[in-house]
């Protein structure tokens, strides 16, 4: 049976967005689409909503539309971005195609968490949402799936200065695959005493590191050899954890502890 065409609907604000998506059934919201394997039989675009593409910053931290895009980001530089989310940015696809994807396409793939999804998880960022009634603030920690009836409007991303700033994608260059990740390790550190210790890892498997990073508050610098060992078994037991569902390459595991393993050298 030949596959039905697919039918493409605009809005121009929320107010339309919102009324589409209650009149329509079976609505897809799209963006860009530069992901997309398969378009869907129905779908919507937001690119002419004006509320979707903005870039907003302020003391403590910085806001982006969802239809931001990769390229306008990444020109605002470090002294505007965590570099550990400009150094994200610098190893996604081509300029070409970052100046047409999207910070919202990116962490909302619902096949896989993008590069973008790693830096984003260890800066603690917040996700907004939107309804017709109501807004929803969700960290990006504790996100599972949007809420029924809501929109992605807003992403917000706080700004702290680290002392130890490391990111580094896996997997083949400017394609993924079931072997492509991405790793973040951030800390700061106040009189030799870490004050703040983040770690997460993003692609088949994605988690924050937040039991061993609670364990590491407090420790005096340097560290240890011994303790680096010690840490690195509990943050392979994380792991672990993590994936106990799913299916994935082993390869994964072990370029995750490589990374754990050189960012605690960082610290010695």
């Amino acid at each position: 049976m030949a596959k039905k065409e697919s039918s493409i609907f605009y809005a121009r604000n929320l107010a339309e967005l919102f009324y589409q998506m209650k009149t329509i059934a079976n609505l897809t919201l799209v963006g860009s689409c530069t992901s997309a394997k398969e378009l869907p039989e129905k779908m919507i675009s937001t690119t002419l909503i004006s509320e979707f593409n903005h870039i907003g910053k302020h003391e403590r931290y910085i806001e982006f539309g969802p239809a931001t895009t990769l390229s306008e980001i990444q020109a605002l530089g470090e002294r505007h971005l965590p570099k550990i989310l400009l150094d994200a940015m610098e190893t996604i696809a081509t300029p070409f195609v970052r100046n047409i994807a999207t910070i919202g396409g990116n962490i909302m793939d619902p096949e896989s968490k993008n590069t973008l999804y790693a830096p984003l998880l260890a800066l603690e960022t917040v996700l907004e949402f939107k309804s017709p009634l109501d807004v929803k603030y969700i960290p990006l920690q504790n996100f599972t799936e949007i809420p029924k009836g809501h929109v992605l409007t807003n992403i917000r991303v706080p700004l702290n200065d680290w002392d130890v700033c490391i990111f580094k994608r896996l997997g083949p260059e400017n394609r993924i695959t079931e072997t492509s990740a991405s790793f973040s390790f951030l800390t700061d550190s106040e009189k030799s005493i870490i004050t703040s210790i983040k770690i997460a890892f993003s692609g088949k498997i994605t988690f924050r590191c937040v039991p061993l990073e609670n364990r590491m508050l407090g420790l005096r610098l340097p560290l240890k050899s011994k303790e680096i060992e010690n840490y690195i078994e509990e943050a392979e037991q994380e792991f672990i954890r993590a994936a106990e569902k799913t299916e994935y390459n082993p390869i994964l595991l072990h370029q995750f502890l490589n990374l754990v393993r050189y960012s605690f050298e960082q610290l010695t």
